[in-house]
């Protein structure tokens, strides 16, 4: 029996703390702990980091959320886009993805991405460079390409951040400040 005797640990054993998500040991991941509390201290030690995509499966389900959902262009291609607070980084649809035209890249590190359904699985490629069309004025935007059910497009927070997007759900608006003005967007909730 492996005990690890640091204040957090203190008495318990290996397998214990594996289960757990504590052992941070090299090659113990931890999507491998569920419900982990110490899941993105495991994963920033192994180049793996932590994202949320709860939008997964109930895009328009749960009216309680600050989402905003409507079509817009991207890369040229019309998608059904979510605005959603609740997902940490930007998703595409792997089946629409193949549609715009830009080929992914290989990270460096993955993504534990947590769905909706509680799974969790690892990402490590990204769509860099594609344009949001919003109300005409172009936006980068990075994305993460995943099996997605009805959206083309979820932008998370870290594009919501970048731009400084307020979300007013309900009244179905999405703001973006542009320069000296605001960009007003009123869509579906």
């Amino acid at each position: 029996m492996i005990t690890n005797n640091n204040n957090r640990t203190r008495g318990r054993t290996l397998a214990e703390l594996m289960l757990q998500g504590l052992c941070n040991r090299v090659g113990h991941l931890a999507r491998d702990y569920r419900g982990t509390a110490y899941a993105n201290t495991a994963n920033n030690q192994r180049g793996t980091k932590t994202a949320k995509v709860y939008a997964v499966g109930r895009a328009r389900t749960n009216t309680d959320s600050n989402v905003v959902t409507d079509t817009f262009l991207l890369n040229n291609y019309y998608a059904s886009v979510l605005f959603d607070t609740g997902a940490d980084r930007s998703f595409v649809s792997t089946a629409f993805s193949s549609q715009i035209h830009i080929t992914s890249s290989t990270l460096d590190h993955y993504y534990d991405v947590e769905l909706a359904d509680g799974r969790i699985i690892g990402l490590n490629a990204t769509i860099r460079g594609c344009t949001l069309n919003f109300l005409n004025y172009p936006f980068n935007i990075d994305l993460l390409p995943i099996k997605l059910g009805s959206l083309d497009v979820i932008i998370g927070m870290d594009w919501l951040a970048k731009y400084q997007v307020v979300i007013i759900c309900a009244k179905k608006i999405v703001r973006i400040p542009w320069g000296n003005e605001t960009l007003i967007f009123r869509g579906d909730c």
